[in-house]
């Protein structure tokens, strides 16, 4: 491994290598991304915003997406790091770009854990009361599952993607037996091919972008795994596939079960499905029996664990990598020393999602509280999705010039950019009356305002921190010694800084 002069031995602080194979990093995507989770509980927000056309805003969104794993894919066939977007958006343009990308990355990802042990506690508190007459508060499982998954992603990060995969299986095949049955009975009322047009939105074209935002809300995640990128093996080759396969995996599965349960309910009740708690629940009563909806809730809360074990495993890795490069306290891009686990990131945000959680499980309730953080998160990470979009042509034309396609490096980011701009838009235009959303907009321009306003005051103060943070950690994953000459020229890591002025030394 090459090293940085005046960084640490490659023994300190670093992350346990060539612990993860494919289909741990795959799993880190799905489970992330959660495909029950999606279906069980974002359909009726999206059914709420998109009404019967809300298979079509699937598709249409499975398409930005894809397009946005295969410019990630790009950059991790070339350069590895737990750093993720901010890592590749400074490649392109330095590090007060990638300071601000990499606080308004920081946002989003952090918001996930907070909403989602909200709708851990808020669900599974309900689904014990009501199927098995077991009353347990909801801020009491909040606080278990967090102590639970810290302790977890503390001992090994194997274990906890071997769990992450059990559970995905388990869940996805509950859920699309009963999908199945219901396409195949022909629902309430026959097939509804008119879902997948977009006049059929419960809001207008205006409902589609909100729409759109909660559809990110579903997909978010897939680019999880590149933020264990240092512990896969071969991550130039396993983490393109594992981005692609489960934007394109998932997508499928999210347009099949949202035409699926609007056949189920029938194309004059599709008001019913935004107003469901777990409408995929009370499918599963009507079609097959009040036993499967007892397994559809189990499903679930199978679905709840696994992606909270993927997003803690995630922002863990994200934190400890914004700490190393002291963006953030450097105590939290430390490792135990012997499980190599960012320990000290644990415990730090162990503690903010349940500050957080219980402060939003409080004020608007666990369930509300979901829909309304993930509102925010979701519309957080859309400007550093375009970001990254953007800094991959100049990325790939400046340093490997004999690659570049029009096509890939040009054509396809653009597409998926023009996508989550008209999002953005559609989303704030006409702007949403209703509080919390109507401030979420606000809140996140002043949070990216300030964001480039301190990248400017470390840029002329000549803050290290923003020096710190261009030198882009490259780690060959398996370290095979010659696979960079196969490959292309080693991308500046541990030897070089964004502006490539160092050569490589061993």
């Amino acid at each position: 491994m090459t090293t940085h002069a005046g960084s640490p031995p490659a023994s300190d602080n670093q992350l346990k290598r060539n612990v993860l194979g494919l289909p741990s990093a795959l799993a880190m995507s799905l489970a992330f991304i959660s495909p029950t989770i999606g279906v069980i509980f974002i359909s009726s927000l999206i059914a709420g915003k998109a009404g019967l056309a809300s298979p079509f805003i699937f598709l249409v969104g499975t398409l930005g997406i894809a397009l946005m794993a295969s410019t990630l894919a790009q950059f991790t066939k070339r350069v590895t790091s737990a750093g993720t977007f901010y890592k590749f958006i400074c490649q392109s343009f330095g590090t007060s770009t990638a300071f601000v990308a990499g606080m308004v990355l920081l946002l989003s990802y952090t918001l996930q854990s907070p909403l989602n042990t909200n709708l851990f506690g808020g669900f599974v508190s309900q689904t014990l009361a009501a199927d098995f007459g077991i009353h347990i508060a909801w801020w009491v499982l909040m606080i278990f599952i967090v102590v639970a998954i810290g302790a977890l992603a503390w001992y090994s990060v194997h274990t906890s993607m071997r769990f992450d995969l059990a559970f995905v299986i388990a869940e996805v095949s509950v859920t699309g037996i009963l999908l199945l049955l219901i396409i195949f009975k022909g629902g309430a009322a026959g097939q509804v091919p008119s879902s997948f047009l977009p006049t059929h939105s419960a809001s207008g074209f205006g409902g589609l972008g909100e729409a759109f935002v909660f559809i990110v809300l579903a997909f978010f995640g897939f680019e999880s795994s590149t933020t264990v990128a240092e512990e896969v093996k071969n991550p130039r080759r396993n983490l393109p596939i594992a981005l692609i396969g489960s934007v394109v995996l998932t997508g499928l599965w999210f347009s099949f079960a949202m035409y699926s349960i609007i056949v189920g309910y029938g194309s004059a009740h599709v008001g019913q499905i935004a107003s469901a708690t777990a409408p995929l629940h009370d499918l599963a009563v009507r079609y097959i029996g009040g036993w499967y909806g007892n397994l559809v809730d189990l499903a679930a809360v199978s679905a709840i664990i696994a992606v909270l074990l993927a997003i803690h495993t995630a922002n863990f890795r994200v934190i400890y990598a914004l700490g190393r490069d002291g963006v953030l306290p450097r105590p939290l891009g430390r490792t135990h020393h012997k499980h190599k686990t960012p320990h000290i990131s644990i415990i730090a945000y162990s503690i903010f999602t349940l500050v957080i959680g219980l402060v939003a499980g409080v004020a608007w309730g666990p369930l509300p509280a979901f829909g309304d953080i993930g509102y925010l998160s979701s519309l957080a990470i859309l400007p550093v999705y375009i970001g990254a979009n953007v800094a991959l042509p100049f990325f790939i034309y400046r340093r490997y010039r004999s690659e570049f396609s029009v096509l890939v490096h040009a054509i396809f980011p653009a597409l998926s950019s023009l996508i989550f701009l008209i999002a953005i838009w559609l989303s704030i235009h006409p702007y949403p009356t209703t509080a919390p959303t109507n401030i979420f907009p606000w809140l996140l321009a002043v949070f990216m305002v300030g964001s480039v306003i301190a990248a400017v005051v470390l840029r002329r103060r000549r803050s290290p921190m923003l020096a710190k943070l261009g030198e882009v950690l490259f780690i060959q994953g398996d370290g095979a010694a010659g696979e960079d000459a196969e490959s292309g020229p080693a991308l500046p890591g541990s030897a070089m800084s964004p502006d490539g002025m160092e050569a490589a030394q061993g």
